[in-house]
């Protein structure tokens, strides 16, 4: 099997040409707009124009979900074109708590052996989250083309920026440029959103206008405020969390993503400390139905290594008092939070 893996250049796509061979293919990763992307040209590649009748799109999250189906429409001609495309989107099965019995999977096998020559399965999965151990994916490996679209690192998003800003015409400062792109924390859907809506405002874009009109995702707001926090640095702490007052966050919402991050950095650096490597580190943890992926485990290694397993736990102690005497009314949320940040950066 052909595992391939492409990477964005100047804002588009380095594309492996099948040459009109007919065949199936796993598609997956956590940035949606790569993904799509190359969805969008796996079925230009075997459909001429696309509609219901040549592309046919199962959800295998939904309750009534059959592989049977999916095999069923694989075998049974395209009427109105030569070829057709089936998509299995978010193919939960590859991943760990869900599964295809074995009769299923006897037929799925059975199938991608000896695939019609006039259709092409898709499965799509939206997560890096595939355990590699199960039978299904190994089914699927044998017989499908791979395709893992990774996230890009942080010089690679910024060349995706910088492409699609100058796409539309827009000019940006270096600090402008890096502050649009620190709120955007690598995510590429975010991205095109933001770039449209600046648009909207002009075509010079100055620091304060992205200040101003774009705001930070919060997971990005949780890494900032845990940064600021290994860092003891009170001022900028409340600088943060008055930002999130601002925006409406909930206290116990902000509380529990905090919690999340520090219990991950806690497992990254014990893991890191066993010896692990940073892919490692991230299969382990994907193996525990864990979502990360390098880029987020190199940013959280990075933070934890500047603190301590025992520092860790203590924070972690504090929000657990805290989430407990804020849901039981002894002490006022917003209040509460802002103790919490003293004592975290003691």
């Amino acid at each position: 099997m052909n595992k391939i893996q492409i990477r964005a250049v100047k804002g588009d796509f380095i594309w492996y040409n099948v040459n009109g061979d007919n065949v199936n293919y796993l598609l997956y990763g956590s940035e949606a707009y790569l993904v799509q992307k190359k969805l969008d040209l796996l079925i230009k590649d075997h459909v001429k124009v696309q509609d219901t009748m040549n592309t046919i799109v199962y959800d295998a999250s939904e309750n009534d979900f059959s592989i049977r189906k999916v095999i069923e429409e694989a075998s049974t001609f395209a009427f109105f074109s030569e070829h057709k495309v089936i998509i299995v989107n978010n193919s939960v099965f590859l991943t760990r708590g869900t599964t295809l019995s074995e009769p299923e999977l006897k037929e799925l096998e059975a199938y991608l052996a000896k695939p019609s020559d006039f259709c092409s399965i898709v499965f799509i999965h939206h997560e890096e989250n595939i355990d590699t151990n199960k039978k299904v994916y190994k089914i699927i490996k044998k017989y499908c083309r791979e395709i893992h679209e990774k996230k890009l690192d942080a010089n690679e998003f910024k060349s995706f920026l910088r492409d699609q800003a100058k796409q539309r015409g827009l000019q940006f400062d270096n600090e402008a440029f890096n502050e649009l792109a620190a709120r955007l924390d690598n995510q590429m859907v975010n991205a095109i959103r933001e770039l449209d809506k600046l648009k909207l405002y002009g075509d010079k874009i100055k620091t304060e206008d992205v200040r101003a009109l774009v705001s930070r995702p919060l997971d990005s707001e949780t890494f900032h405020l845990i940064n600021a926090l290994m860092d003891k640095d009170l001022t900028r702490s409340l600088h943060i969390w008055n930002d999130m007052v601002v925006l409406n966050v909930e206290p116990l919402s902000f509380m529990g993503l905090i919690a999340s991050q520090i219990r991950l950095m806690y497992q990254v650096l014990s893991l890191h400390q066993q010896g692990y490597h940073r892919q490692e580190i991230v299969n382990t943890l994907l193996n525990s139905n864990t979502k990360v992926d390098v880029y987020r485990v190199s940013r959280l290694l990075n933070l934890a290594q500047a603190a301590d397993s025992a520092r860790l736990l203590y924070i972690l102690n504090v929000l657990a008092q805290l989430d407990q005497k804020s849901k039981s009314g002894l002490v006022d949320k917003k209040f509460g939070f802002e103790l919490f940040l003293i004592e975290a950066t003691r």
